[in-house]
This record gives structure tokens, sequence and C-alpha cells, in this order.
């Protein structure tokens, strides 16, 4: 939640509420590949990898609303992990490297934004890697993106 919004909760219950940010957005591993070192991945070659990789396939793109911006910068959340995005962001998938999380297969839950264990990646963040606001990043998700209202 903004500074904004804390400011107004506080004001109108007059109590110090903590306010947690509860806007997760998870996909899954689709694919695992092994990528030998040196290899480049992904549109225009913006990628290499400087040691025997393994890169995992997230059905997530720009199509989506995850910004092309966050191409090579980014990272996701894989079994408590982070595991930093690699090559460009596509229409329709994104690819990462958990070569430090080995034991990540197809179907893992993948956080693209919240948290994981230990791990949260902010709507914030996002936003300053990008160049722009968190209510940007998230009103970018794709209106085909499923939501559960809890």
């Amino acid at each position: 939640p903004s500074n904004e919004t804390r400011v107004a909760v506080q004001k109108e219950s007059g109590a110090n509420i903590e306010l947690k940010p509860v806007l997760t957005w998870k996909t899954i591993i689709a694919q695992v590949k092994d990528v030998p070192s040196g290899e480049h991945i992904g549109y225009g070659c913006t990628s290499k990898v400087s040691r025997d990789s393994r890169i995992a396939i997230l059905p997530v793109g720009y199509y989506d609303g995850y910004d092309r911006g966050l191409s090579n910068q980014s990272y996701v959340l894989i079994r408590g992990q982070r595991a930093p995005l690699r090559g460009r962001v596509c229409m329709n998938i994104i690819m990462v490297d958990v070569t430090d999380i080995p034991d990540a297969q197809v179907e893992d839950e993948v956080v693209l934004l919240g948290s994981q264990g230990d791990e949260r990646i902010s709507a914030e963040h996002l936003g300053e890697l990008i160049g722009t606001i968190n209510y940007e990043v998230t009103t970018r998700i794709n209106e085909r993106i499923p939501r559960i209202v809890v």
C-alpha cells in the first residue's frame, strides 16, 4: 500500500495499522532447457550464458502485461529463490535462469509479483526498473489473467 493509503487508514481508524501488500501474480514453469555455455538466449541474442545453464520457460509476456522493459534486468521467484530473466520479454513467454535452483521443474509455481518464502517482488520495484509507478505496473496486467479475490 502507498504512504497515502497508510496515512488515510491511520487517520480514519486512529490506530497504527500495519498494511501489507496482498496482490500476487503467478504463473508456472512450462519447460526447462539445458543451455551450453556461450549460447545466446532470446530475440536479438541480448543474453549470453557464461556457464552451462538451465533455463526455464514461463508462459507470460508483454501481451499479459509483463513489461518488455524488464528484459535482462528483473527476476522472478521460484522455490523461494530469485531466478533472473534472461533475454527479452517476448509476447507470451519469458525465460529465466534456474541454474542455481537445481530442483526447479515443470509446473513449479513462479511468482512474478508478490512474495514467496522470504523473498518479495513489489510493484514499486518493477515500476522503478521500467521508469514508472506501481499503479501502472498493476493496471497493465491483462484482463485475460484470471483474478482470485480472497
